[in-house]
């Protein structure tokens, strides 16, 4: 009893703050709601301070309680109840009853540093029975509160958002306090004071109260519906307000929580119509007022933090460090890394595009470019950065099947993306600035590198953009892309790995002519890529046999076929490559091992399997260079350097030292270890061997990267075509 008298004390002053237009009444449902929280509150006092994070600044506390873990300590089917009918009302109350627990006298000694009692504002996380698909949101979705998960593909500046303001009326002197719902500006209309029926009045601006604005635009993941595929991809816009604000960037994959509004766009769509409102229709779009965000770039950050001292293996590693995976996904983790442990790379290889026959050694360098190195300098700003991802670039002949090993790179990706060269641009690529037809202002659009951030961008038929080229030298090396138009200049995150398919200029490779001259590319461009591979197709007799039957037993569809055509392929020995000729003789190359297969026959790994792998491997496991590693690597660049001055081959500079370590540190995240042995660092030196010479055995020093032309003419011009077609 005495409880409950003093909830009738409290409950008005809570009441003025969270409904101010509203008069209290203890059979209104809102504060039926409230007294039906507060004795649970109670109990939880410590559990919500620990939750509250003031903000003196802002005028408002906030609140970050997830739905899950409140469903857990206070079970309330009134307050899930009402946050389904009425969400705006049930976040009030769950904020007035916080409000009164909190600023109670009994809970002042939590906060030994004192806290002024303003507003709480409720931020509500992890609601997954509302969790819906962009496309499901319809009419019938407006009011509700339902989650959506989407890439940022447009973000404005934050302006002031004016809520309520004071009038005078100009004939008696009167003042008018108006409130603004939704932030929409309506005047009031007549005075009444003392018989005065002016409908003039003038604003007192400094009167104005406002709150922190901005708007977003999310669109919808691509591998997130199948069934869309082919179809364009929706939009939504999304509504930012006071702390919520500058919590996200163009490009951040976001679970956003709120409450489906609509507004008006006063359109006239009806076509010829008769005077006054005949033929307009009342159009109305839908957008989602933010309760709150939840950003994975910033989970996947705090659980890098977390876990970059973790030495122990993968089976002993906590549970709540893998909140991303579940048990089912862990258990897959560490059954495959015990069973394939040191055969991994192998297995990978097979399972990426096993419609592809052959070009194991351009498999692996896809997979160690999936996989990534380490970035490092990104949190002291005392150092330069030092990218972590892997360039990679595909040049051969047409029909290889560069643009199938793409495709199932980006299927293979935690966060890949597949775009076409010819319908791409390079605003297209990187960003671009547009103006809001409704605002009138300008917003930052990201492009498919900033889309593809964390993750991995695949760009096909790259030798047909060689106009866009020079917008992409900046991204593909400082990770971010720079913008400055209409006013506005930011750097958009584009921490990508780039897999890029390109064929020769003459439709066939031409083995007389460099690297340079066949792709007619910038040597600028050709030096961001960490390792290029050269495709030719060249007839051979059995290995022609052993590719149809592949095609023809892919076709089939049946599996036995499949495995006894995959089994005679592995037994088709290629010719001895340059990189096997510095091998000895005990000890195969790594192309002949990758083709090493026990007598058992095994299905390849699935795309999903594949993709929860690498998004393990990428989170938790972040491998530095043991000495021996060090010493291989060193010895390496300083044979290539001696090389470059001996023979006219490739200009060898510091960038390919640092590739070497990107691709050691992949190969050694590939087995979930933290040391890069000398081991790894030598299979990567066999990769990066391979990729500098023609695959089909030319003579060494006849190098495919040569970036220069004879003579110092550019590649293209009237004197290199002169001294090709004299050669």
């Amino acid at each position: 009893m005495q409880q409950a008298v003093v909830t009738e004390q409290i409950v008005p002053e809570a009441w003025t703050l969270y409904f101010p237009d509203e008069e209290h009444s203890p059979d209104d449902r809102r504060a039926v709601l409230v007294q039906d929280l507060l004795p649970r509150f109670t109990s939880l006092t410590r559990w919500l301070a620990d939750r509250l994070q003031p903000q003196q600044v802002t005028g408002r506390h906030r609140l970050s309680i997830g739905y899950e873990e409140l469903q857990n300590v206070c079970s309330s089917f009134e307050f899930s109840a009402a946050l389904d009918l009425q969400p705006v009302e049930a976040l009030a109350c769950l904020g007035a009853a916080a409000h009164q627990v909190l600023f109670s006298p009994q809970a002042q000694q939590l906060f030994p540093e004192g806290i002024e009692p303003l507003k709480i504002v409720v931020r509500l996380e992890g609601h997954p029975s509302s969790m819906r698909h962009i496309r499901q949101l319809k009419s019938s979705s407006i009011g509700k509160i339902v989650s959506v998960k989407g890439t940022i593909v447009r973000i404005s500046a934050v302006k002031p958002l004016i809520q309520c303001m004071t009038f005078t009326c100009t004939r008696c002197g009167g003042e008018h306090q108006v409130r603004f719902p939704e932030g929409i500006y309506t005047p009031p209309t007549g005075c009444n004071l003392d018989g005065c029926r002016s409908k003039s009045f003038k604003p007192q601006k400094k009167s104005a109260q406002s709150l922190d604005w901005q708007k977003i635009r999310i669109q919808e993941l691509s591998q997130a519906d199948k069934e869309e595929a082919g179809r364009v991809p929706r939009t939504l816009e999304v509504e930012l307000t006071r702390d919520l604000v500058d919590s996200c960037s163009a490009g951040d994959v976001v679970t956003v929580l709120g409450i489906i509004k609509v507004l008006s766009t006063d359109a006239e769509a009806g076509g010829k119509g008769s005077k006054g409102t005949a033929g307009k229709r009342s159009l109305f779009l839908l957008y989602l007022d933010a309760v709150s965000v939840v950003n994975q770039r910033g989970a996947n950050q705090s659980c890098k933090d977390t876990t970059d001292q973790i030495s122990q293996p993968v089976d002993h590693l906590p549970s709540h460090q893998a909140t991303s995976f579940t048990l089912r996904d862990l258990h897959f983790i560490v059954k495959f890394s015990q069973e394939y442990k040191g055969q991994q790379l192998k297995q990978l290889v097979h399972a990426l595009c096993p419609a592809i026959y052959g070009h194991e050694l351009v498999k692996a360098g896809v997979v160690l470019a999936l996989f990534g190195g380490v970035p490092k300098g990104n949190d002291d700003l005392a150092s330069v950065p030092v990218r972590g991802d892997i360039h990679c670039l595909i040049v051969g002949d047409p029909g290889i099947g560069k643009s199938q090993l793409l495709k199932a790179a980006s299927a293979a990706a935690p966060r890949g993306l597949y775009v076409c060269g010819p319908s791409s641009s390079s605003a297209g690529l990187t960003a671009t600035v547009v103006r809001d037809p409704l605002s009138g202002a300008f917003a930052l659009e990201a492009g498919a590198l900033v889309l593809a951030d964390r993750g991995v961008c695949c760009v096909d038929e790259f030798d047909k953009i060689t106009a866009e080229h020079q917008a992409l030298l900046g991204p593909l090396e400082q990770q971010e892309v720079c913008v400055a138009k209409a006013g506005l200049v930011a750097s958009l995150p584009a921490r990508t790995s780039l897999l890029a398919a390109a064929n020769p200029a003459g439709g066939q490779y031409n083995r007389a002519k460099t690297l340079l001259q066949n792709l007619k590319m910038s040597a600028a461009m050709l030096s961001r890529f960490d390792i290029i591979f050269v495709l030719l197709d060249q007839p051979d007799q059995r290995r022609d046999e052993r590719l149809s039957e592949h095609v023809m037993a892919m076709h089939s569809g049946q599996g036995d076929r499949v495995r006894r055509a995959h089994q005679g392929s592995l037994q088709t020995r290629p010719a001895v490559s340059l990189a096997a000729l510095d091998s000895t003789a005990q000890q195969p190359s790594l192309e002949d091992s990758l083709k090493m297969y026990s007598d058992e026959a095994h299905d390849p790994l699935p795309t999903q399997l594949l993709q929860k792998y690498i998004a393990y491997a990428r989170q938790y496991c972040h491998p530095v260079l043991s000495d021996d590693a060090k010493q291989v690597l060193k010895e390496y660049y300083c044979k290539l350097r001696q090389e470059s001055l001996t023979l006219e081959g490739t200009p060898v500079t510091a960038r390919q030292l640092e590739s070497l370590i990107r691709m050691a540190e992949a190969r050694a995240r590939l087995e979930l270890v933290q040391i890069v042995t000398a081991q790894h660092a030598q299979e990567v030196i066999d990769i990066s061997s391979e990729s500098r010479h023609d695959v089909q055995g030319a003579a060494a020093g006849a190098s495919c990267l040569d970036f220069r032309v004879p003579g110092g003419s550019r590649a293209g011009s009237k004197q290199a075509h002169t001294s090709d077609s004299k050669a």
